[in-house]
């Protein structure tokens, strides 16, 4: 049953903290108990069949009430909503009526655009074509979070509130699915609106799931990494076999840090232009139409202080052909830099955290899976780049034919020239000789008395490489 006025809680403002800096939201008061008559309905997900008891609708509703009490935003005109899945007579429907939602400000467009809402529901049934749904519905079925930073860059059918959002002024958007965490259904999609156009999501998101989690709820995360299924046998022993050989390598070269990255899965919705695309996990229009690289299991750590780093690379999409990571899946080769911590953020977006950690040498070779058809590429950072020939040695003979894995090519390395730096960086790994610079850094020097002076080396050498030098 629609209220005839809405009745908003207080929040209460933190003293302390970053959070004094950011808006609460006056949270709806305690949601009416659904009809009897719904108590013995049951919501259908997808072929799958949920008891929906009164109990359980009342027991989520007050979980989400609970988390938007929590929550701070970065928008003061925002509003924040749960949509619950009902059946009416025979067709599942996704409805706002009776559900927690919360406002920065209780303002006329914001109260407006709510009043709204509870007069719309939206059918979840798998029998309707997604491109006539509102995202609501979109997020339900598909279990994937949908937003934009213009709502104008829907079509009018694809987002059947979007005369009144505008005409409210509203315009970021953002759509996540909600979970049970102990049945894994979706039991509502919670809806965000802004009235800027943001040009990332990502510290929502992230706020939200940590809230939810604290109430035995999920949603997605910011920069999930790909799903691994662990209770897969095959999977489980591909992730094994490539821990090995991170720790084989690192233990034997003395490297600080070795990690693992792969292609981003698709794991949300952005809508662009009219046009609905999937889109990573960053929840940032930076990534928008590039395929990028996320770091997954394995990885390992043998020097604890590069640890941060490792951290903040779970928290980074590198786009392929950026970075030496890159550059290796890109190629489906190999990739060197001498020291990372001279690239541009553009081309490395984690610059800040390897000067912080420490590191500066850095190899990635491709490894693709024959049995899953996995492609990765594994990173490693090197305390003396002296020593990469060798440490691409150990590699070869750490991934066999029987272990399931072809190495990428690592007998012509691309070099990365950071700006104004190396004038030439060439590597053949078919001998004992390493690398080959022409460099006037002092830093430099200790490596360049390793390399072979005969034109005869240099010429062997330049024949063996490819040289990347960064604008």
């Amino acid at each position: 049953m629609m209220r005839n006025e809405i009745v908003l809680e207080q929040p209460t403002v933190p003293v302390s903290g970053d959070s004094r800096y950011l808006t609460p939201l006056w949270v709806s008061v305690n949601v009416e108990e659904p009809r009897q008559s719904d108590s013995s309905q049951s919501v259908a997900i997808g072929s799958e069949l949920q008891a929906n008891s009164l109990y359980h609708q009342v027991s989520i509703s007050c979980k989400i009430r609970a988390v938007l009490k929590l929550l701070y935003f970065r928008e003061q005109h925002v509003l924040v909503q749960f949509w619950s899945p009902r059946f009416v007579g025979k067709h599942l429907q996704l409805t706002t009526i009776d559900q927690p939602f919360g406002v920065g400000v209780a303002n006329e467009e914001l109260c407006f655009y709510r009043k709204d809402s509870e007069h719309k529901a939206f059918l979840v049934d798998t029998d309707h074509a997604e491109e006539d749904l509102s995202p609501l519905a979109r997020v339900f079925m598909r279990a994937l979070p949908e937003w934009t930073s213009d709502l104008t860059s829907y079509k009018t059918r694809a987002f059947p509130q979007l005369d009144c959002a505008v005409r409210c002024k509203l315009h970021g958007y953002l759509a996540l699915p909600v979970f049970d965490p102990a049945t894994g259904f979706c039991v509502g999609v919670l809806e965000l609106l802004v009235s800027s156009k943001l040009k990332d999501f990502a510290y929502e998101v992230k706020h939200i799931q940590q809230e939810l989690k604290i109430r035995n709820l999920t949603s997605p995360q910011v920069f999930d990494g790909p799903a691994f299924n662990v209770f897969n046998e095959h999977r489980k022993n591909e992730l094994d076999e490539i821990y090995g050989i991170l720790k084989v390598v690192c233990d034997t070269h003395n490297l600080p840090i070795a990690q693992t990255w792969m292609v981003s899965p698709s794991a949300s919705y952005f809508a662009n232009e009219k046009v609905l695309e999937k889109s990573c996990s960053s929840f940032n229009t930076r990534c928008l139409r590039k395929v990028c690289m996320s770091t997954a299991p394995p990885f390992y750590v043998r020097d604890l202080s590069t640890w941060p780093f490792m951290e903040a690379s779970k928290e980074c999409h590198l786009e392929m052909s950026r970075g030496v990571a890159g550059r290796a899946l890109s190629s489906h080769g190999s990739c060197f830099c001498g020291d990372v911590t001279r690239l541009d953020e553009e081309e490395y977006p984690l610059v800040h955290n390897a000067r912080m950690s420490g590191l500066t040498s850095c190899f990635a070779i491709f490894l693709h899976c024959v049995e899953s058809n996995n492609d990765y590429v594994l990173e490693f950072f090197l305390k003396d780049s002296r020593h990469v020939l060798n440490m691409v040695q150990t590699l070869k003979h750490s991934v066999n034919v029987p272990s399931g894995f072809e190495l990428g090519d690592g007998s012509s390395i691309e070099v990365v020239n950071p700006p104004m730096d190396l004038y030439v960086n060439k590597t053949n790994t078919s001998g004992s000789k390493s690398i080959m610079t022409n460099n006037f850094d002092p830093e430099y020097t200790s490596v360049t008395e390793h390399w072979p002076s005969t034109d005869d080396g240099l010429e062997k050498i330049s024949n063996n490489f490819t040289v990347t030098d960064l604008p």
